[in-house]
């Protein structure tokens, strides 16, 4: 009987210790799944930030190679320019600088340097000649070229007189003119470039012009004055760069 009652004791005290440990155990079972879901999102986390260090380095990196070959290709074009322009070609030299100017507009003195070559371009081919203004009609000058710049100088003093009836109110603007332009000077020279054999619109010349003509064909000049006007004198021309008066060839 106390044996027995002993041996219950021991089972019913043995219960609390027994559910003790069970709970420990379900908290170490529980804390060592939290720390390992821990673990694992941290792991993500360490990953996914080392990804992102690893794209920020290959960004940065691209960035310097990129910079590296903009830089080794404007140094070769430079280059390039400048060889081509020791070999003489000035025209080709200046598209090299063009295209430089494309890939770096900042580059300093590149403008200049372009703008130096222009000049040289446009003093070649220079040619002097005098144009006859007694006929009061277009006057041949040279060809020009599309696209190519030529510039013009002229000089010289022409007598005009004027033989017609005229309004109080002066002369009018013939709109329909195609030889005389009403808003530039009387007595100015001006000019038209003949394409394809169609005139095109009359523009001023006076004593300077620089030009880019948007299509190949002939200049020709005369004195900006209304029908019925006697011209007498000579204009001396000067023109020089992308234009072929053909007065001096053979």
């Amino acid at each position: 009987m106390n044996i027995r009652s002993r041996s219950q004791s021991l089972r019913l005290s043995s219960h609390p210790e027994s559910r003790l440990m069970k709970t420990i155990q379900d908290i170490v079972k529980a804390t060592v799944v939290v720390c390992g879901c821990c673990l694992l999102i941290q792991s993500v986390a360490n990953a996914q930030t080392s990804r992102r260090k690893d794209d920020e380095i290959d960004i940065k990196e691209l960035e310097e190679r990129l910079s590296k070959a903009e830089e080794n290709l404007v140094s070769e074009y430079k280059s390039a320019a400048v060889e081509v322009y020791n070999s003489g070609d000035k025209e080709r030299s200046l598209q090299m600088l063009k295209r430089l100017r494309s890939l770096n507009p900042k580059i300093a003195g590149l403008d200049d340097r372009m703008k130096s070559i222009q000049e040289e371009l446009l003093q070649e081919n220079l040619d002097d000649f005098e144009v006859d203004m007694r006929k009061n009609q277009w006057e041949g000058v040279g060809n020009v070229l599309e696209g190519k710049t030529f510039r013009l100088q002229s000089a010289g003093d022409i007598r005009v007189s004027f033989s017609g009836t005229v309004g109080i109110d002066g002369l009018e603007p013939d709109e329909d003119a195609k030889d005389y332009l009403p808003g530039v000077p009387l007595g100015a020279l001006i000019g038209v470039i003949v394409a394809d054999g169609k005139p095109g619109k009359p523009f001023p010349v006076q004593s300077k012009l620089e030009m880019t003509p948007k299509k190949s064909g002939r200049l020709f000049v005369k004195i900006n004055v209304p029908d019925g006007t006697r011209c007498t004198g000579k204009v001396k021309i000067r023109v020089s760069g992308y234009i072929d008066s053909g007065q001096t060839k053979k």
